[in-house]
């Protein structure tokens, strides 16, 4: 059975066997995940007043906790938001707008637009290869231009490149440079512990490796930055009520300036515990055990792998360049991936060694 439990929806719907290797892009949602979310939906037409309230009142506090918990942070420094490009801008436009910021070229356009469109004082890194990112030419360019801010991705996009966030968070904090982090390509594939690195944002949605489904978004503040930034949004979050009168209290829930998206983070809850079930840590294990086995097999084959043949700096993500109408190939042989200048492969924990096999069979044939 392809993409493991899944996968039978996917067969019906595109009348052949298919093989999912596309997480990259959106990973799949059990139906488990949704039960709690629809059973909220099913009430909410009964009495929307009362059960909006407990969702507000009771239950969403326990999904923040959930999500501090499996980032290994304070809750009163998680926001939950609608997505990542959301809280992107919202933490630009909480900045001075005078600072200077260092960038990877490649990055992700939402991490990027926000910076460029708002003016902001941009030094580039690019990379050499398509794939590796010049750590030390980074931490050169930080001291040389007196950058303010680092941001970067945690996992690239366009190559599946994996930073060393212990690494470049150190260095950001010894030089008191703020380290931004995208980590929408990592975030429920890769163990990130907040309380053991030096990060001051981190920001992501959930619709990829998180499998919570479309509309939620997490994001950390520190409280270096709290203090330091004003959030330059608001709403009913911002206030609290001091002798019977709404009192302005800028601060996290800044952040969370209007009513929730209630269905997506009952999702994200369920999608939470089941991760943090399974372990992180095992299902980033899982991961590259397939990431190694797909990069080894085709390596006999007359494709062209991006990048190093390992996963010492890689997310479970190989690009193969689309050389002869690759990609239009595979999908037609049921391989579901994506075409991003050249083939994205993704392998997340539904995926197995049969799916590996079925994808290199297929590019034996082509």
């Amino acid at each position: 059975m392809r993409g493991s439990f899944f996968i039978a929806a996917f067969s019906s719907n595109l009348h052949m066997q298919t093989t999912y290797l596309n997480t990259a892009a959106s990973g799949l949602l059990p139906s488990a995940f949704t039960t709690a979310a629809n059973k909220l939906y099913a009430d909410l037409a009964a009495n929307a007043s009362t059960r909006a309230e407990k969702c507000r009142d009771e239950e969403l506090p326990v999904i923040r906790q959930q999500v501090a918990a499996c980032l290994g942070a304070d809750t009163r420094n998680i926001a939950l938001i609608p997505n990542f490009s959301w809280g992107m801008n919202a933490i630009v436009h909480s900045l001075k707008g005078n600072e200077k910021v260092l960038m990877y070229a490649p990055d992700y356009p939402s991490l990027l637009e926000p910076f460029r469109i708002n003016n902001f004082d941009i030094t580039w890194v690019h990379d050499t290869d398509g794939f590796t990112i010049p750590v030390e030419e980074i931490k050169q360019k930080l001291v040389a231009e007196k950058i303010n801010i680092l941001a970067i991705s945690h996992v690239q996009w366009m190559s599946g490149y994996k930073i060393d966030l212990a690494d470049l968070g150190a260095f950001c904090r010894q030089h008191n440079i703020l380290f931004i982090v995208d980590a929408t390509q990592s975030f429920g594939a890769i163990p990130i512990n907040l309380a053991e690195l030096d990060i001051d944002v981190l920001i992501t949605s959930n619709y990829k490796w998180m499998n919570a489904g479309f509309g939620t978004g997490v994001m950390y503040v520190n409280n270096r930055f709290l203090e330091t930034y004003t959030p330059a949004v608001g709403g009913n979050n911002s206030y609290t009520i001091k002798d019977g009168k709404p009192v302005y209290e800028p601060g996290i829930l800044s952040f969370e300036p209007g009513h929730p998206n209630m269905y997506g983070f009952t999702v994200l809850g369920a999608a939470i515990q089941d991760k943090m079930q399974r372990g992180i840590e095992h299902i980033e294990a899982h991961n590259k055990m397939l990431t190694q086995m797909l990069i080894d097999e085709v390596a006999g084959l007359n494709v062209t792998l991006i990048g190093e043949p390992s996963v010492a700096n890689r997310a479970s993500i190989i690009f193969l360049k689309d050389e002869n109408g690759l990609w239009a190939k595979l999908n037609e042989h049921g391989i579901v991936c994506s075409q991003r200048g050249n083939v994205r492969i993704s392998m997340h924990y539904y995926n197995t060694v049969d799916d590996i096999r079925s994808l290199v069979k297929v590019l034996k044939e082509i």
